[in-house]
Parts: structure tokens; C-alpha cells; sequence
């Protein structure tokens, strides 16, 4: 009964919509439609093989949404904020390298989703998607396909497999300042730059030193030698 409901709920959603239309929209949904539910072509939008950079902006009666076959790298967590009524979402063959679980999670309705053939980046940053998978692989279609492309150690590994030691700092979900090899080394050229600057002040001051204060002394010279009769 629980399952008719949640079937039922985008529908009865949609009637309710359906007289409201999209008002001085540029966009062609008809030319985008993959499908309609009453006549109304947002109920499925297809954008794939778009070269699309970033994920279009959706409406609050889109159903399906098919983002397969672009060059997306990035998902905001308040992507898909206002599309609720989502139940099929494909974003496989793009180049996201990592998922904010956060964007996923608001979608109460999904129950399919394609994630595969995209670069993945296996570090610790990846811990959180890594942990969303292990609880949502029925929701998954292709979970097979979302596999680590680096580090070199973890290539064409099943992200969702991974040990959590080895994703995870200290086996948990990091939300802080992550340092990798890049951070690291960047930080330590910085602070040798520092010290050579230090280095150099300081050289400076002490040569300044040595030839000032030997000057200042020899001008006072004639003036204590005045004052108390040549005697220092």
C-alpha cells in the first residue's frame, strides 16, 4: 500500500500543476521530451549527449531527467532542490569525479538512478558518495560501472567496495580541511619562501647593524670629548 502511494503521490502532484504553465520560458520542453504524462512534456526531459558543463535547471514536474553523455563535473548540493517529483535521474557517461550525497538525498521520490562511467577520484574526499552507495545500492542500476579512475591503486575499482580505511579518515566521514599530496607540498614551499625571506631581513639588519652603529659612535666622539675634556 506504502508503494502505491509513493507511485500515486507524483501524479496527483502533477494534475494539481498541470494547469499551471511555464510563462515566458525559454526553453523547449517539447523538443526535450521524452515522454507525457497529461499532455504535459516536462514530465520527462531528455539531455543527453548535449555537451552540457553543468546540469540545466530542472521544474518542479519533471519525473524523468536523462543527463547521460555530457561533460558535467560538477553537482551542487541545491541542484535539484526544486525537483521533488524525480524518480528516474541518469547522470552516467559524464566527468563528475565526486557527488555531495546532500544533492541526492532531497529526492524523496527517486527510486532509480544511474551513476556510472565517470572519473572518480578515490581519496578521502569520496567518502561521503562512498557511504551513500553502500546504503543505496538497490537504488543504483549501475553500480557495477561506478568505479574509481585514480589514484592508480584504486582504478577501475567498484567505489562502493572500497575499504572504508583507505576513503575514510580514521573510518568516518570527513566534513573538515582535507590535506593531500598537492595541499601539502604547496604549504611547504610557502613556508620556505618565508624563511629565505626571514633569512634575508635578517642579514640585512645585521649589516646595517655593523656599519651604523660604529658610524653613530664615531660622531659622538667630538661631542664627549668637549664636554668632558677629551676624556671618553
Amino acid at each position: 500500500m506504502q508503494n502505491v502511494r509513493i507511485t500515486l503521490a507524483p501524479i496527483i502532484i502533477l494534475l494539481s500543476f498541470h494547469i499551471v504553465q511555464a510563462v515566458g520560458s525559454s526553453v523547449d520542453y517539447e523538443n526535450l521530451s521524452c515522454g507525457t504524462l497529461l499532455g504535459d512534456h516536462r514530465y520527462c526531459l531528455d539531455y543527453s549527449n548535449r555537451s552540457l558543463l553543468l546540469p540545466p535547471d530542472g521544474t518542479n514536474l519533471t519525473t524523468i531527467l536523462d543527463l547521460s553523455h555530457n561533460k558535467i563535473k560538477t553537482i551542487s548540493q541545491d541542484k535539484f532542490k526544486s525537483q521533488r517529483l524525480l524518480m528516474k535521474l541518469d547522470l552516467s557517461h559524464n566527468e563528475i569525479v565526486n557527488i555531495d550525497p546532500t544533492a541526492l538525498q532531497q529526492l524523496k521520490s527517486l527510486s532509480e538512478i544511474n551513476l556510472g562511467n565517470n572519473p572518480y577520484i578515490c581519496e578521502y574526499g569520496i567518502c561521503s558518495f562512498r557511504n551513500w552507495l553502500e546504503s543505496n545500492r538497490l537504488l543504483v542500476k549501475d553500480l557495477d560501472a561506478v568505479t574509481c579512475s585514480s589514484p592508480q591503486h584504486f582504478k577501475g575499482r567498484k567505489i562502493v567496495d572500497a575499504d572504508v580505511a583507505s576513503v575514510c579518515r580514521n573510518g568516518t566521514n570527513h566534513h573538515g580541511f582535507e590535506i593531500n599530496t598537492e595541499t601539502l607540498i604547496g604549504f611547504l614551499i610557502l613556508l620556505v619562501m618565508i624563511v629565505i625571506v626571514l633569512a634575508i631581513f635578517g642579514i640585512r639588519e645585521r649589516m646595517a647593524g655593523r656599519i651604523v652603529v660604529p658610524a653613530l659612535w664615531s660622531a659622538r666622539i667630538p661631542v664627549l670629548a668637549a664636554r668632558g675634556g677629551g676624556a671618553l
